[in-house]
């Protein structure tokens, strides 16, 4: 857990833009975590509650002081990548739960194709090869199951 503190730390900094108020809630991170740690158990806090706990303290602050104090943050080394905030892993993971669980749903054909192609990287040739089925059935397969997923995906998001 603390192998994130200065991820945490630099995380709040560039949301307050204020190096002891980014300090201050660092800690109050931390001490909110270990407070759960003990409530729930001997549990592993992960890196993305960790800063859910940061984003909930300073929109905490936010709503009592109704103003944050701005100091120019210049330290790009330690930014965080956009696909690395809290909010996209948390998306990521549900969405490819979801992908994974719409692939459950296919046809034995479809996804044995779709799985081939897409996650093992194979051309549609090879697959053919290995279903023993033609090469055209194969991109019906294949279509087939994309569109299924895709459908599938648009209901849930």
């Amino acid at each position: 857990m603390l192998e994130y503190y200065k991820e945490i730390s630099y995380y709040l900094l560039r949301l307050t833009k204020d190096k002891d108020l980014a300090k201050d809630l660092t800690q109050e991170t931390y001490a909110k975590a270990l407070e759960i740690d003990k409530k729930v158990g001997n549990t592993t806090i992960q890196k993305a509650y960790l800063y859910k706990i940061a984003h909930s303290l300073v929109i905490d602050k936010a709503r009592k002081s109704k103003k944050l104090s701005y100091t120019s943050f210049e330290e790009e080394q330690y930014s965080i990548p956009k696909k690395e905030y809290p909010e996209e892993i948390l998306s990521d993971e549900k969405r490819e739960q979801k992908l994974k669980k719409c692939i459950s749903t296919l046809s034995k054909r479809n996804k044995q194709a779709f799985v081939l192609h897409v996650y093992k990287g194979l051309t549609r040739k090879e697959i053919s090869e290995i279903m023993g089925i033609s090469v055209n059935a194969v991109e019906k397969n294949i279509t087939r199951a994309t569109l299924k997923i895709k459908e599938q995906m648009k209901k849930e998001y």
